[in-house]
């Protein structure tokens, strides 16, 4: 079907589709009158006629002169979206199937799908810059929601409000979509499965006051989304139930081009904790390739983790290579994620998307590699902390 159809074409021509593959509507039924189906799908009769239209130009009915289109008789040239080619879901992850965390988020994708001709279709983000990668999303979320033979979409969304006209069309035509690790953006309903950031970040936070910090810095990035602004918040609560006044100073940013998934700042931001007077002596990371990238160029100046500086990452992913690592952080658990984002979907597809949403939040324990301990300079006397409520 060509992409020049509005949405609500796409709709019923996606409806219809499924139900000729599924055999609701056999080969030779003939289609129900164009006031039935617009009542069925709260749509005009003109939508329905040019839906129609779509799929004779599909070859899935014939039409005649005054009769009601007729479902095509099956035959080797004719598209069958019943066949397994033409069943899938799209996974679009970030940044590519070489990271541990979206690839371990496919594999628990892959284990709940169970249909063996329900097919993956998996693709990342491309091109040489921030611009030319979000476009490189909205082509193929516009590419999801004009196939009638994709049935839903798992997003790791990276365009934000930018992507939301996209978002929209596969709304319209009623393709399911859960959104995985990031939120969906402001005003767009839809099914998340993520990590509780604000809730691990608090954790992590708790942990270093616990050892005696008081003075415990916070390095985010420049990626303004849901995962980063939760972190930091939980870093702030932290801060906050243990009656610590929060100090902007001790908050650095890592600054990374746009175009890299990941750079290295680290020597900007060391210089500013040097130039501090009151140096923190624990930094909690917005994931793990800052935390490492500081761990390491701490270590060239002479520092040592954890007696001179303490080090907590958030993502878990060393806990992949061999040794297990030396980075103390949170793990997210990718596998599971992966699993009930399926789960929705596959639960969506079947029973169609509901007036409400489920966000589903799962935590990320703090796991100690060696990189946290007690400090030895800057301590204040010990105060309890407040039980979280």
């Amino acid at each position: 079907m060509k992409g020049k159809h509005s949405p609500l074409v796409r709709s019923v021509v996606r409806d219809l589709s499924r139900w000729i593959g599924d055999g609701t509507l056999p080969p030779g039924r003939r289609l129900p009158t164009e006031r039935d189906l617009s009542s069925k799908f709260h749509v005009s009769r003109a939508i329905v006629r040019a839906a129609i239209e779509a799929l004779e130009g599909e070859g899935l009915v014939e039409c005649r002169p005054n009769c009601r289109p007729v479902v095509a008789q099956k035959d080797r040239n004719r598209p069958d979206v019943s066949n397994s080619a033409y069943r899938y879901l799209g996974v679009w992850i970030w940044p590519d199937m070489g990271d541990y965390g979206a690839s371990l988020t496919v594999k628990g994708i892959q284990r709940k799908i169970c249909d063996p001709d329900l097919k993956l279709m998996i693709a990342n983000a491309v091109g040489d810059d921030w611009k030319r990668r979000v476009a490189s999303e909205g082509k193929f979320l516009r590419s999801i929601s004009e196939d009638p033979h994709a049935l839903g979409a798992i997003v790791y969304l990276l365009g934000g409000s930018d992507s939301l006209p996209e978002l929209y069309d596969l709304q319209k035509a009623k393709v399911p979509i859960v959104f995985i690790d990031r939120q969906p953006p402001e005003g767009f309903e839809a099914d998340y499965v993520g990590t509780d950031n604000a809730g691990s970040s608090k954790q992590a936070v708790r942990r270093l006051l616990e050892l005696g910090h008081r003075r415990i810095g916070y390095v985010t990035n420049n990626d303004h989304v849901s995962s980063v602004k939760e972190r930091l918040a939980g870093y702030r609560q932290a801060l906050e139930q243990a009656s610590i006044p929060f100090d902007s100073d001790l908050i650095f940013h890592y600054v990374t081009e746009p175009t890299d998934a990941v750079g290295d700042a680290s020597d900007e931001v060391i210089d500013e904790i040097e130039a501090l007077d009151d140096k923190p002596t624990a930094l909690v990371c917005v994931n793990d390739a800052t935390a490492l990238c500081l761990h390491r160029a701490l270590e060239n100046r002479g520092y040592s983790i954890p007696a001179d500086f303490s080090i907590v990452g958030f993502d878990g992913l060393l806990q992949w290579i061999p040794g297990g690592g030396y980075l103390t952080t949170a793990c997210q658990a990718f596998e599971r994620i992966g699993e009930i984002a399926a789960e929705i979907l596959l639960s969506r597809i079947s029973n169609g998307v509901p007036s409400t949403f489920r966000h589903v939040l799962l935590d990320a324990p703090l796991v100690d590699k060696g990189s946290i301990g007690r400090p030895r300079r800057n301590l204040l006397p010990t105060t309890t902390l407040s039980e979280e409520e």
